[in-house]
């Protein structure tokens, strides 16, 4: 089995290519357009299959360096929350409201069943949380941010793996859905 390390600079470099593939898979591909995939998923899913293909053909193994990740998540999460304002809410109203009661019943809908199936199958309750609310309210930065936490302090091996899972799985659910 070859190793081949990639630093910080290189993942970047290879992340914006993702991305760019992602986006022209969307723009080319008119299923991908109907049921609303984003550019990300679409990029990383032909980006998932090729490194899977290196890793069976040829037995390559890429190690992505991950050091930038924390600071870009940073950025984004941070230019999210700097774009919101007051006046968008008090403008959204009474429906607003409403939309505000039916997601917090489903944080406690996809808490529950994620608690209760972890319970079920003898897996650690907690296990159910990065497979509920975490990942599926809270998307991939959520579930790369609380899968570390997981995994250093209660010892539950594979969260972050299993919170991208699950989010991946969220995301292109709701894409379906709402497509």
């Amino acid at each position: 089995m070859k190793s081949i390390i990639i630093d910080p600079y290189y993942t970047l470099i290879i992340a914006t290519l993702v991305l760019l593939v992602g986006r022209l898979l969307v723009t080319k591909i008119k299923i991908l357009r109907d049921f609303n995939i984003p550019e990300p998923v679409a990029g990383g899913l032909l980006a998932a299959v090729i490194i899977y293909l290196l890793y069976i053909k040829y037995e390559i193994s890429l190690d992505f360096n991950t050091n930038l990740q924390d600071a870009f998540m940073l950025f984004f999460f941070s230019s999210i929350g700097l774009s919101a304002d007051f006046s968008r809410l008090k403008a959204g109203g009474k429906g607003l409201i409403i939309f505000l009661g039916v997601v917090a019943l489903f944080i406690v809908v996809q808490n529950s069943v994620g608690v209760g199936l972890a319970s079920a199958l003898g897996q650690k309750p907690i296990m159910g949380l990065i497979t509920g609310s975490i990942t599926l309210t809270g998307g991939h930065g959520t579930a790369g941010a609380w899968g570390k936490i997981l995994e250093t302090k209660y010892n539950i091996e594979g969260a972050t793996s299993l919170g991208m899972a699950s989010a991946t799985f969220g995301l292109i659910l709701g894409g379906l859905i709402g497509g």
